[in-house]
């Protein structure tokens, strides 16, 4: 009796299972693509870091809770204004806007816009917005800052 032709069905039965184990050991894994979608756009998270960097700083002076207070201020508009041309890319418009939400809640049949004071308006206003905020206090007063960026010219 020929034992090799026996020898050769075991082989072909072995690399069978093998290769069926090894394809259910990759299939365990989990691949996840290449490509993450998320809610936020990159300006978005980059100004959302530019405010909440601001808001950790404490003021050198002594006169406002954080650095992101005193430059909300009229005073310091220059400043802030500095900060956020270094921290966003060349070419980006964007608009600094100062709600006074303790005047808006004493007065809510006027008009937000009414309570709005305008730190830096943008020239231009194209595409879609990236908007980012935090609330502050200033002299007992609730503001809201608004940090609106619209595109990026490159």
């Amino acid at each position: 009796m020929n034992n090799s032709a026996q020898i050769h069905v075991l082989e072909v039965i072995v690399v069978a299972g093998m290769l069926l184990m090894s394809l259910y050991f990759v299939r365990t894994f989990e691949f996840s693509p290449n490509i993450t979608k998320t809610e936020e756009n990159e300006l978005e998270i980059l100004g959302n870091g530019i405010l909440t960097s601001l808001e950790g700083v404490p003021d050198n002076l002594e006169q406002y809770p954080s650095l992101l207070a005193r430059y909300s201020t009229i005073d310091y508009k220059d400043e802030f204004k500095d900060y956020v041309n270094r921290s966003l890319p060349y070419g980006t418009m964007y608009e600094i806007s100062l709600v006074d939400i303790s005047e808006f809640s004493k007065h809510p049949e006027n008009s937000i816009n009414d309570h709005t004071t305008i730190l830096k308006e943008a020239l231009v206003k194209v595409g879609k917005e990236a908007r980012s905020s935090r609330i502050i206090v200033i002299d007992g007063n609730i503001y809201k800052v608004v940090l609106t960026m619209f595109l990026t010219l490159r």
